[in-house]
């Protein structure tokens, strides 16, 4: 008797649903690292990432979690001190690498469901000789999207202030150009916008920024990008990669570009906006400030509406995911991850049902 659980519909804001063909393509076949079939995957995946990145600058691809390039950003372009924009939990996480590999690092902090504004960045990086900032683009915990040109504007009047972004639930589901908004380095994880499976981490990387990594000491052996940009000199990785990654990465870039990438952003533009919206009409609010709100994922708090908490109960034994709250904001708020593979359609269906499970709970109430 087959015991498998049946599987779930992702609807959390990471990792989030995988089509069947892209799946496909993680079983192909292993073929060695060092061989010139895989060499020429390397450089396809790198070429389709420039388009999507919106570079001409060098692409870096490892197989990991994204967190694995966060600490590469302190530890090869941080020699002594930085600033840390925390609105969340995963902003948080990256001054806390900071400390951990004993920078000197200061976090600029706004509360929980707060953005950062242009002129308080400003302000921030006048008070201190800071080497690099770090800024989340959409800080999943709290369904916080900042703004990201107008903030990288910002950093371009310090010009000896690098700027390091996290897009990992933005990439693919949000504007993010590289070159025109003149970033230093740009990480994302492959699991939320791209719908791959997780396990590789990928990003763009300036020549001004690799310049500054030539002279950071101590910047390691694994999370070396010189060592990285290096081995792609060969169209290849230091380590050995998953190939079966980058097998659905090769398959789902090209996917991604027949949709068209404006097409693909006003996809989740309009799946926020209808979520969003949807939340209001329960009586719930959107934990996320007005001028804040993320396009791939909501942030959703109680308000006057509904426990949700039953809710997201009812919905899991109809195999559908949402998440409650991250953290500190567990049983206050639910998020729901609009981004990746769903469609309008698919939204609707979910929000139809999540409108009866909140009505069944209050009639058992």
């Amino acid at each position: 008797m087959d015991s498998a659980p049946k599987p779930l519909k992702l609807f959390i804001p990471g990792p989030t649903e995988v089509a069947p063909e892209v799946l496909a393509e993680m079983a192909r076949s292993a073929i060695g690292h060092r061989t010139p079939a895989c060499a020429e995957l390397w450089a396809s995946c790198r070429e389709g990432l420039r388009r999507l990145f919106q570079t001409e600058q060098e692409i870096l691809m490892l197989t990991g979690p994204a967190s694995a390039f966060m600490e590469a950003a302190i530890r090869n372009f941080v020699s002594r001190k930085s600033l840390h924009l925390v609105c969340g939990a995963f902003s948080k996480r990256w001054y806390e690498m900071a400390v951990a590999c004993g920078k000197e690092a200061t976090a600029f902090e706004v509360p929980w469901g707060e953005g950062f504004r242009p002129e308080a960045l400003d302000a921030a990086l006048a008070m201190g000789d800071y080497e690099a900032v770090t800024l989340v683009h959409n800080e999943t915990s709290t369904g916080v999207m900042n703004p990201l040109a107008e903030l990288a504007e910002v950093v371009q009047g310090h010009p000896e202030v690098l700027l390091l972004v996290d897009t990992v639930s933005s990439l693919a589901g949000a504007p993010v150009a590289f070159d025109d908004m003149k970033l230093d380095f740009c990480l994302a994880g492959v699991q939320k916008a791209l719908a791959l499976p997780a396990g590789l981490a990928v990003a763009a990387v300036s020549e001004r920024a690799l310049q500054r990594a030539a002279e950071v000491a101590d910047r390691g052996w694994f999370l070396d990008v010189l060592r990285l940009v290096t081995s792609n000199q060969k169209e290849q990785s230091p380590t050995t990669p998953s190939t079966a990654h980058l097998y659905a990465l090769q398959f789902q870039l090209q996917r991604i570009f027949e949709e068209g990438l404006v097409a693909r952003w006003q996809r989740h533009a309009a799946m926020s906006e209808r979520t969003q919206a949807w939340a209001l009409q329960q009586g719930f609010e959107l934990f996320a400030a007005d001028g804040f709100r993320s396009q791939t994922v909501s942030c959703i708090g109680r308000g006057d509406g509904p426990d949700f908490v039953p809710a997201l109960q009812n919905l899991l034994q109809q195999g559908l995911l949402v998440s409650n709250g991250y953290g500190k904001l567990k049983n206050q708020t639910f998020r729901i991850g609009h981004m990746g593979e769903h469609r309008m359609s698919d939204l609707e269906d979910l929000l139809s049902r999540f409108e009866s499970a909140l009505q069944v709970g209050e009639k058992v109430q």
